[in-house]
């Protein structure tokens, strides 16, 4: 534990005093958290099946009540409860921006943390690799042209579905009136969702199936952006540079238009190219009042997979689904909201005579918020989802406090029910607890949460256990900045 605490100290001070002191011009935000939590899972037993017994459902368990699997041999599987584990999870992380090189237009920009657990046996998941590099580029804006080079998020609707970052070039360029805008990318991509690249063991479940190189990705863009309307297509394409195969070809429109001045709709589509089938389609309508806020949609989701991985064998089937949610004032001190969906799988074309699968389901949720007085707010909500193989439902409610102009007393609590369909156990937790936030000035943030669960499993057998467990949380943020800055960002990039 002590060379696992040193090694995130020493991470903090590195990513806190590594700003250059070059810069005329930087702002800094360093933030800190962590939490104390437990884990309890299940260890794997076996035993003769001679030595089990049938219980009063026709089933075998052993004689001290653990519901057995036989068959295979003579010996019958189970699990037992495993034991009861601590993990002090945690993070540190730092936002830099830079500006005033001398280079009208010229900016840089930072943002990286590092993550571990502080008892050194990494119980938490995610902690590996420690270092993480979130963003860090450098970008140049001049008569519409705006250049990044580095570690970038991604934008557009392709890096919607999935395609989370890009270590390479950008450029993007607009007409004097903002009109017309044409860029394109190129560099090398980060797995799906991550900001990893594919070989990094921490994103490697098919070990021999992994690339050896990560991906080479190109792309352009067009789009048009008129007073009620912006319109934008993309197209995207990923190479193995090992073997010169495509591992990825995409190609995405999006339509934004404001028919009036408190209506918008949004839609938009992508289309798999390499596989030669229809992506994530969807549209909604928007309408946004002094009172009330509503909006209705439908989409149409099919998951995406690159070609090397073997997902795509398995021939995963996409939804249709509609929603649509809504949000009003009934009176000044009141905001009431809710939501909800509807969706069914297409036909996955297999046959399963002996049982009877769901292909749909629905979401919903309810919540509200009241200011009785000016320092105090009360939040309350339930949500529930019926979805093919597992469900839950639950209500959570929170109370907040301002006892002093900058500091936030709150209590909450809430329950959650978790009944799944095709697993022998149902389980169930209910949760407590207070947390305090304390700022000083435009620098220093403080917070501190203390809650207490109390879970139980419920099974007919010995492995229905309750695990209830305190949880502790504190969390930590400082702003810096240079004498030069004087609290004032560099002018923003207009965006239509």
């Amino acid at each position: 534990m002590k060379r696992a605490v040193t090694g995130f100290v020493v991470t903090i001070g590195w990513l806190v005093f590594a700003a250059p002191v070059t810069a005329q011009s930087w702002r800094l935000r360093f933030d800190a958290n962590a939490q104390r939590v437990e884990f309890r899972g299940v260890t794997a037993d076996s035993t003769l099946e001679s030595a089990t017994v049938t219980n009063a459902n026709g089933g075998r368990e052993t004689v001290d009540g653990y519901a057995v699997t036989c068959g295979f041999d003579a010996f019958c599987r189970y699990y037992r409860a495993g034991a009861i584990r601590e993990g002090l999870p945690a993070s540190a992380g730092v936002d830099m921006a830079m500006w005033g090189f001398g280079v009208r237009g010229l900016s840089m920009r930072l943002s990286a943390r590092s993550l571990g657990d502080l008892t050194g046996d990494r119980l938490w998941p995610g902690t590996s690799p420690t270092m993480r590099l979130i963003e860090g580029y450098a970008e140049f804006l001049h008569d519409g042209l705006t250049a990044r080079a580095g570690r970038m998020l991604e934008q557009g609707r392709l890096a919607s579905t999935g395609s989370s970052g890009l270590d390479g070039l950008r450029a993007t360029w607009q007409s004097q009136a903002n009109r017309f805008e044409v860029g394109g990318y190129a560099g090398w991509g980060l797995a799906r969702g991550t900001i990893l690249p594919v070989t990094s063991p921490a994103v490697n479940p098919l070990v021999d199936y992994q690339p050896s190189e990560r991906q080479v990705v190109v792309g352009a863009l067009a789009g048009l952006h008129l007073r009620a309307m912006d319109a934008q297509a993309e197209y995207r394409r990923e190479l193995d540079p090992v073997t010169d195969y495509i591992v990825a070809e995409r190609a995405a429109l999006s339509l934004q238009v404001r028919p009036a001045s408190r209506l918008r709709l949004v839609s938009g589509v992508d289309y798999d190219i390499a596989q030669g089938l229809l992506g994530t389609a969807d549209a909604s309508l928007s309408y946004t009042g002094g009172h009330l806020w509503a909006t209705v949609g439908a989409r149409h989701y099919r998951p995406f997979f690159d070609l090397w991985t073997v997902w795509g064998v398995f021939s995963p089937v996409g939804y249709n689904g509609v929603n649509a949610s809504l949000a009003f004032n009934p009176v000044t001190k009141v905001q009431l909201r809710a939501r909800g969906e509807w969706f069914k799988y297409d036909d996955a074309d297999v046959s399963t005579p002996a049982v009877t699968l769901e292909n749909k389901g629905y979401r919903w949720g309810v919540d509200a918020s009241y200011n009785p007085a000016p320092k105090w707010t009360i939040d309350a909500g339930g949500h529930g989802e019926f979805l093919p193989g597992a469900s839950s439902k639950g209500i959570d409610g929170r109370v907040t406090w301002r006892m002093k102009p900058r500091l936030d007393l709150a209590v909450n609590g809430g329950s959650l029910e978790r009944p799944l369909e095709l697993r022998f156990q149902d389980a169930g937790v209910k949760y407590a607890g207070g947390s305090a936030d304390y700022h000083i000035a435009d620098r220093w943030r403080f917070g501190l949460s203390v809650d207490r669960y109390w879970e139980s499993r419920k099974r007919p057998d010995a492995l229905s256990f309750d695990w209830n467990q305190w949880r502790v949380s504190a969390r930590v943020s400082l702003t810096l900045k240079s004498s030069a800055d004087d609290w004032a960002l560099p002018p923003a990039r207009r965006t239509p």
